[in-house]
């Protein structure tokens, strides 16, 4: 993922298939909690939900793993603090097939945005020094 998808165009619409069968709900759950979503960061299937200014909040679902066609559903606060970054993380669903997340997606967003919405400042751990 570092580097993102270097497969073929057949490949890489097998790995996307599955986030484009959850996109609507995605889309709407966006609209209705005025969040940015962004698509395929750094060319590898994904989608992300943000908002938030001081403490930027992250719902993140991307593959874990392009061979097994696993997904993360992943959640993140930070803050940056001079040349410091701060954050919280967890995970609601990890190394799972998209069966796992795509018939219960409007519930796990709505948990997630709860979730990270609700983090302060305060419970956020040293991450790494900024360049």
């Amino acid at each position: 993922m570092p580097n993102g998808y270097h497969g073929t165009e057949e490949g890489w619409t097998r790995l996307e298939a599955p986030l484009r069968e959850i996109d609507p709900a995605v889309q709407a759950f966006a609209r209705r909690h005025s969040l940015r979503l962004t698509t395929n960061y750094h060319a590898w299937p994904e989608r992300s939900l943000r908002w938030g200014r001081d403490v930027e909040r992250l719902i993140q679902i991307y593959l874990h793993d392009e061979q097994r066609l696993s997904w993360n559903l992943w959640l993140c606060a930070s803050q940056d603090r001079g040349r410091e970054r701060f954050w919280k993380t967890q995970f609601l669903r990890q190394d799972v097939p998209m069966r796992e997340i795509g018939p219960t997606i409007d519930s796990l967003l709505d948990e997630a945005y709860v979730t990270v919405d609700r983090w302060r400042p305060e419970e956020l751990e040293f991450a790494t020094t900024l360049a």
